[in-house]
């Protein structure tokens, strides 16, 4: 177990690191910044467009866009940070922007800009982000449409008015040009939060109007604005399971190589040695289809044992069969059976190679207040065995409740208790052989096992890096006979 635990966290330093997060006053703090140049840019503007307040005022929306850019004669690229004022939501929503150029021209140096939206598909067009095409004729003090020195309106095909103002900037551009667009998570006021779970924080008049810009999850808008923040909608997760846990043999079938009636069931005596040892690396993803309702699937490699043993009785075992042994001398099937049976029992040891694959579908209910949470996963396995004859099911459900603790730069730990329901099912038909009777005959079997202990008691934590990174850790206990321990590497999206 402690091998892949430790795998796990350095492979979650190593991604940490590679993150970058700004603090929550590091995040205000830029956000001022570029609220104070918004409000140069605009000043800077009317001198030449005196009506840009009115303009700004007036649509839908508008982007403020602080760019850096270098254009040699064929190809060229930029990229900058931008802010939409969305002036029928009242919601202010920060972007990363690159662009690439194609075409005659030359450019070099920082500008700013503002673009226009004159009504909600133009403004959803843009958010879409990917790649937008548009030819722009950037060339300064054009005829019609020149607004002063030292700024210019882009023309030619690109979709949204849009007015410029070079800082350091010289361009005499006409080129086809590609815009990328991404959400800036870190400066955005957005319903993503820290918890893994929907978490109410505020009360309903106690923050600005957010918008959740995600397909999934359904009804997301709907909490948001009953102000809760719901984590990133979709994740994929690394994760390491290994369980222990002793099993009692509840159905047994057996046959024997020597005569042709096929597994007929059989009274037998259980050992209480009986047990089953896994471990299971899997690959899990998911997404939130509601607010407050997960749904996971998980694909993985298992590998373990399980040991079980039995004990036949000989006579019971000549008894169901329905043979009759006596006069003697018996019938030569009868011999066979004493000649197997000739300490009045047989005993059977077994060791099965459990190697295979798991498939897993389940859901998990959750919702969080105020940083404390309660969380009910449920699953159900389907485990199928490469090298043996044997299939398992699995039905896991649990309850858990916790609270997160949170400190800078986005960190976080979740730690929990709870309890868990695990009801194991195996059937595993094979045959041994035994050493008595003539070579190579043997028994022919069917047995079904199941745990004895289906409950235990849990206890957990999940680290955070940040709102897309965490690693957590699990451990499952109820008492030498039944220990789980689980681990994982998540990234939300």
């Amino acid at each position: 177990m402690r091998t892949w635990f430790i795998w796990i966290v350095i492979s979650a330093m190593m991604v940490s690191g590679c993150s970058s997060t700004l603090s929550p006053q590091e995040a205000s703090q830029a956000r001022q910044n570029i609220t104070a140049d918004v409000t140069q840019l605009k000043q800077s503007l009317s001198q030449h467009v005196p009506d840009i307040q009115q303009q700004t005022a007036q649509s839908y929306a508008y982007l403020a866009t602080f760019m850096s850019r270098f254009k040699a004669p064929i190809v060229g690229a930029g990229k900058g940070i931008g802010v939409i004022y969305n002036n029928q939501t009242h919601t202010t929503t920060y972007v990363n922007i690159n662009r690439f150029d194609l075409g005659a021209g030359l450019a070099y140096g920082h500008y700013q800009a503002l673009t226009l939206f004159a009504n909600e598909q133009e403004l959803q067009e843009f958010l879409d982000g990917g790649y937008k095409a548009g030819f722009t004729n950037e060339t300064h003090g054009l005829d019609n449409d020149e607004v002063g020195e030292g700024s210019y309106q882009i023309t030619g095909d690109w979709p949204y008015k849009t007015y410029v103002y070079h800082v350091d900037d010289q361009a005499v551009v006409g080129t086809y040009q590609f815009r990328t667009l991404s959400i800036n998570k870190e400066l955005t006021q957005t319903a993503v939060g820290e918890a893994r779970v929907a978490n109410k924080v505020n009360k309903d008049n106690e923050r600005e109007a957010l918008q959740w810009h995600r397909a999934l999850p359904f009804f997301a808008q709907d909490v948001v604005d009953k102000g809760y923040d719901l984590p990133n909608p979709y994740g994929v997760s690394l994760i390491y399971a290994e369980t222990k846990q002793t099993m009692t043999i509840t159905e047994l079938e057996a046959g024997f190589s020597f005569w042709d009636r096929g597994r007929i069931p059989m009274m037998f005596v259980t050992f209480d040695n009986n047990s089953s040892h896994s471990r299971s690396p899997q690959l899990k993803v998911d997404a939130w289809l509601f607010p407050f309702m997960n749904l996971f699937a998980s694909v993985g490699k298992v590998s373990g044992t399980a040991h079980i043993e039995f004990e036949l009785d000989g006579n019971d075992l000549i008894d169901q069969i329905g043979l009759e042994c006596k006069p003697f001398p018996p019938q030569p099937l009868c011999q066979k059976l004493y000649d197997f049976l000739k300490d009045g029992s047989v005993h059977v040891p077994l060791d099965v190679d459990l190697d295979g694959y798991n498939y897993t579908l389940g859901t998990v209910l959750a919702a969080g207040w105020n940083d404390f949470f309660i969380a009910v996963p449920v699953s159900f396995s389907y485990i199928e065995m490469d090298k043996a004859n044997a299939q398992e099911l699995v039905l896991n459900a649990s309850a858990r409740i916790g609270k997160q603790f949170s400190w800078s730069r986005g960190h976080s730990i979740d730690g929990y208790i709870g309890a868990s329901y695990l009801d194991s099912d195996l059937t595993l038909i094979g045959k041994h052989y035994l050493p008595v009777g003539e070579p190579n005959e043997y028994i022919d079997y069917k047995i079904r096992q199941e745990n004895i202990d289906k409950w235990m008691m849990l206890v957990g934590a999940n680290y955070n890096f940040n709102k897309v990174w965490s690693i957590s850790a699990e451990i499952g206990y109820k008492s030498s006979d039944k220990q789980q321990f689980i681990s994982s590497l998540n990234y939300r999206f």
